[in-house]
């Protein structure tokens, strides 16, 4: 009789995602002594949130000055300094997400120049855009959650001028691409606009990015307007 257990790739996510845990919960706790230095008013936030029962790391606030309650009080130089940390996260964020838009906008250029009708290898670019799909969501996360933090350290400042709000209709690839339906006029989204500091538009997309070593010639397409 067949074991009823749970599948060998169910249990190895499962220690694999418990050992990432355990990574982090150190990682946290190392990060709580430099904070108690810097920081005393740290250990009360701790104890509020240790009563409220246990939570995994993941979720543990970390309490940087722009999470930290409005009534206690900060040295100004922590929330330069996280605000320069948040201006720099939010950067390559963008830098980031252009990069990754302009893969996606290559993957489906090759789709549908290079594939064909094969419903097998289109299948399988299907998925890659997939996962770069998904790489995009996160990367866009992580500029909203930086400049969440921006507003919070610095209403009003410079940076507003060219860290804009990130719309679920602002990420989007320069032009169309060849599965677009949309009719009408396009206009280029702002984060176009937006000189970026990647070294180089034309670099090669790695193998190991793409997934796929049938692949692995792709290029980025270079942006023109």
């Amino acid at each position: 009789m067949k074991s009823q257990g749970r599948p060998k790739a169910t249990v190895h996510k499962t220690a694999d995602l418990q050992e990432k845990r355990n990574i982090l919960q150190r990682r946290i706790e190392k990060w709580r002594d430099i904070q108690a230095f810097y920081m005393p008013a740290i250990s009360e936030l701790c104890l509020a949130t240790e009563s409220e029962g246990k939570i995994n790391p993941e979720n543990t606030p970390l309490y940087l000055p722009s999470g930290f309650p409005s009534h206690l009080q900060l040295p100004p130089n922590l929330v330069q300094k996280e605000k320069r940390i948040r201006l720099a996260q939010a950067e390559d964020a963008l830098a980031e997400l252009q990069r990754l838009l302009q893969v996606t906008l290559g993957l489906w250029d090759y789709k549908f120049t290079q594939l064909g009708p094969s419903q097998r290898a289109g299948t399988r670019a299907q998925s890659m855009i997939s996962r770069f799909n998904d790489k995009i969501s996160h990367c866009a996360d992580r500029y909203r959650a930086a400049r969440a933090a921006l507003l919070r350290l610095d209403p009003g400042g410079s940076w507003m001028e060219r860290l804009l709000e990130l719309k679920a209709e602002h990420v989007r690839t320069p032009r169309r691409n060849q599965d677009d339906e949309s009719e009408g006029r396009r206009e280029v989204s702002w984060i176009w606009m937006v000189k970026s500091h990647l070294p180089s538009l034309l670099e090669p997309v790695s193998e190991e990015e793409i997934g796929d070593s049938k692949c692995a010639h792709l290029y980025i397409v270079k942006v023109k307007f």
